[in-house]
């Protein structure tokens, strides 16, 4: 199959100020299914596209009280996450997991440190020249080795989104290994772009994750071809205008990516990094099993 003709199901998609925009853009892309967080809950059906939605884990995404999950599971929840606000509270967590194992839902999880996320730019050379708050690749992998640890401690089916670095890449390889029910994801834009983009501290590059070495840029598209990474995902992200164009720092994280997604898969793809086949299972066959389509 031809990725021309390749149908899309994205577990990230971030509808913005805009819903009906972005919804008729994602269908002119070829996108047939998608995920919303948490905090957007809209599951529905719009023309062609099947949009569903993520229920939260802790009522009003507080991270502290859990929320009530079985009736939100009732209403036709697909998973449940705390969008891509990293957990605080890890015994809140671990009840949440259980919880949701209990019911049999998957759990979507954003692995990102509370502290040393709040870095804007990979601890790097790039961003030490530009004078920027680093964020460390520990960042993700610690609260990603908790999330698995939790993962085996509970027995919940788990889903571990936007990844960003290869020491990420090797954790998600083990606890396959392991046997712990897991799958993850990758944004396009970190198989597309490194660290140096964000030289002219240009906002549309001010990511969550952040964009990391071109050494982890190789590893994530290593593991999408070995089938560590599950799935690519757009990670679209539009905010009004006033909340981007901003100094660097300031900006919120996200960019527009629905455009650009089928074109960077097709680029990766000529430059024999990705396969037709695991390209049809990044973007179609796991995802929209994921989303139960």
């Amino acid at each position: 199959m031809s990725i021309l003709d390749l149908d899309f199901y994205d577990l990230a998609c971030r509808l913005g100020p805009q819903p009906g925009h972005t919804l008729a853009l994602a269908e002119r892309c070829g996108v047939k299914g998608l995920l919303t967080p948490p905090d957007e809950a809209v599951g529905a059906q719009n023309g062609s596209l099947a949009v569903r939605s993520l229920a939260p884990m802790t009522a009003n995404l507080d991270g502290e009280q859990l929320a009530e999950m079985a009736r939100l599971q009732r209403g036709g929840a697909v998973g449940v996450g705390q969008g891509y606000a990293p957990w605080k509270n890890t015994r809140v967590q671990l009840n949440a997991m259980r919880y949701a194992k209990s019911l049999g839902l998957r759990v979507f999880l954003s692995p990102l440190d509370p502290v040393l996320g709040l870095g804007v730019a990979h601890d790097g050379a790039v961003a030490q020249r530009l004078g920027l708050e680093t964020q460390p690749s520990a960042a993700e992998t610690i609260a990603l080795a908790r999330d698995l640890q939790l993962v085996a401690e509970t027995g919940v089916t788990a889903h571990m989104g936007r990844l960003s670095s290869a020491e990420s890449v090797r954790l998600m390889a083990r606890a396959k290994h392991e046997g712990l029910d897991v799958t993850c994801d990758v944004a396009i834009t970190h198989l597309m772009w490194d660290e140096r983009q964000i030289e002219g501290y240009d906002f549309n590059y001010r990511l969550q994750p952040v964009l990391r070495s071109d050494e982890d840029r190789q590893a994530l598209i290593a593991g999408v071809e070995s089938g560590v990474i599950d799935a690519i995902v757009s990670d679209h992200t539009p905010w009004p205008v006033a909340d981007k164009r901003l100094p660097f720092a300031q900006a919120k994280p996200g960019t527009e990516t629905l455009a650009l997604w089928r074109d960077g898969v097709n680029g990766l793809i000529r430059q024999g990094a990705l396969s037709g086949a695991r390209v049809e299972q990044a973007l179609n066959r796991v995802p929209r099993s994921l989303l139960g389509l």
